[in-house]
């Protein structure tokens, strides 16, 4: 305990970080045992919540709902969701004689990274587990959806009748989990066929803008049909060969109706009520998120009262819609680290055709996934023509500047910041006014191949010949102002008017990075401050 907790203040005194996994990084080093040894004293227990997006607004949902409840919740709020972050959470709050601080009326509730999920379970008991979705992310990480599904359902069959399940009824990977459970399972699901983007045509034909990551049945390999779709492959489905289909939701969203941008009232019935919640976040997605909060707290027990409280004053978690007030503008912080969940950002910001201010980052780095191919899933068509304005940085900021461009946005309507100095570009257009500096000089060249590399790697959309993507290259370097995320930021912000708001949509480093910068400017506190 005391080894763990002097490496965490050790990190944030040399500010290397928020010391969330050195801390148990090395506990668990010296005690291997050390996450089981302490999460059995919880006196009401642990519960898991997993998914490719949503974790971690899903656990905070449920942490307020918790809150709201009269529990004491300990959760790894930062977001460090590999075995080392619940181990730092659960450590921070251990006595040294080994025993945990406060272990009455205390329940943890912990976001966990897809891959890691089944050992986590083993080690933590779980009273319940929440899987919220199941989308493509990270290929060079988890593989395919499907390793992903295989690894949940080998899980899933080793989870005691004790563990309750908590599913998302309309994503059918995620759903058909239910199957093999032993304990109770309990799903969630949209009602609201008002919100169908399928097709005019009635067959649950996609709608515009969807990518589709799961496509055929889990039983018999035959396509779903769909009677409505929501987004991507989450809807109302049936397979026609064996016919298997969605199941029946226990909390059911009935209408959805959006007050303003961040601002959604939902009318939510469970077996025992049926009532309307405000959600404070925008997008469909957190409608969603919401549900497998209000579905994971029925499981628990909890009665209506503290569910609606804990949702409505719910305050954004750490880059999920987050906002900061910054020299008369409002910045609105928005992480989108795969195609569907770009897709659904992209979705909330413009499906009102008003013009935005965005800040796009794009990074490669490993938390990110190195492989940035997925951006051509993206459908950032819809945005063309309603940027007010729009800046791309990050250390993919040409992949991303040139799938711009064939979306149909014009180079000289785009800022172009990379990261780092490029050589290549200073060769067109001579030597370039320098910024801060950032790690990775001289990685430009390869940068520029691997840009032109991923270009070639398009699933959904087509890829341009190498010879066109240096020529894209050229124009946008003609007016390259400069290069580094504090000056992309600056930029952005001059950008945007007074008494507006600029929207940034940032991969996962590239938030972190967004957070230094403003931090650095004494605009937000540090995201692990107050802890021990």
């Amino acid at each position: 305990m005391i080894s763990g907790r002097a490496a965490g203040a050790l990190s944030r005194r040399l500010r290397l970080g928020g010391g969330t996994s050195i801390v148990g990084l090395v506990a668990q080093r010296l005690y291997p045992d050390i996450i089981g040894h302490l999460a059995a004293q919880l006196e009401h227990g642990s519960v898991l919540i997993t998914g490719t997006n949503g974790k971690t607004t899903t656990s905070g949902f449920l942490a307020a709902i918790l809150r709201d409840a009269g529990l004491r919740v300990w959760r790894n709020r930062e977001g460090a969701n590999l075995l080392r972050g619940v181990a730092g959470a659960l450590v921070v709050r251990a006595l040294p004689n080994g025993n945990l601080r406060r272990a009455g009326q205390a329940i943890s509730v912990f976001e966990i990274d897809e891959a890691v999920i089944p050992q986590a379970a083993r080690l933590l008991e779980p009273r319940a587990v929440v899987f919220v979705n199941l989308f493509r992310d990270q290929l060079d990480r988890y593989g395919e959806v499907e390793s992903v599904a295989s690894l949940w359902r080998q899980m899933v069959k080793e989870l005691p009748e004790t563990t309750a399940l908590v599913l998302n009824a309309d994503d059918p990977t995620t759903a058909s989990l239910g199957e093999l459970a032993r304990g109770p399972v309990l799903y969630f699901g949209l009602e609201d066929l008002t919100l169908d983007v399928s097709g005019q045509d009635g067959q649950g034909t996609p709608g515009t803008y969807q990518v589709v990551d799961s496509r055929s049945c889990v039983r018999c390999g035959s396509d779903y049909h769909y009677s409505a779709r929501f987004y991507s492959h989450m809807g109302h489905y049936q397979c026609p060969h064996c016919g298997l289909e969605r199941p029946s939701p226990l909390v059911r969203a009935l209408h959805v109706r959006q007050d303003t941008f961040d601002r959604l009232r939902v009318t939510v019935e469970t077996p025992t009520q049926l009532g309307e919640i405000v959600i404070p976040l925008p997008g469909l997605y957190n409608v969603y998120n919401a549900l497998a909060a209000i579905t994971a707290a029925q499981a628990l027990g909890i009665s209506w009262e503290p569910i609606v409280s804990g949702i409505e004053q719910f305050k954004p978690a750490f880059g999920r819609g987050e906002r900061v007030q910054v020299a008369g503008r409002t910045l609105r912080l928005l992480l989108a680290k795969n195609p569907t969940g770009l897709n659904e950002v992209l979705r909330t910001l413009f499906s009102e055709g008003t013009p935005r201010h965005v800040l796009f980052v794009l990074n490669d780095n490993i938390a990110d996934g190195r492989d940035v191919s997925w951006i051509w899933d993206v459908d950032f068509e819809r945005a063309k023509g309603l940027t007010a304005s729009l800046t791309v940085t990050g250390t993919r900021a040409f992949d991303l500047a040139l799938r711009l461009k064939y979306a149909g946005f014009a180079p000289e309507a785009m800022t172009l910041i990379p990261s780092t100095p490029l050589r290549a570009l200073e060769e067109l257009t001579g030597p370039q006014p320098r910024g801060r500096k950032g790690k990775g000089r001289g990685r430009t060249r390869r940068q520029l191949q691997e840009g032109q590399a991923a270009a070639a790697m398009t699933s959904s959309a087509a890829a341009p010949p190498a010879e066109e993507t240096t020529a894209s290259l050229q124009e946008m370097a003609v007016s390259f102002p400069g290069y580094g995320l504090a000056r992309a930021l600056e930029q952005a912000i001059a950008q945007t008017p007074a008494g507006e708001t600029l929207f940034i949509v940032p991969t996962y480093t590239g938030l972190l990075e967004i957070h230094r910068e403003l931090e650095r400017r004494g605009l937000t506190p540090h995201y692990w401050e107050g802890r021990d």
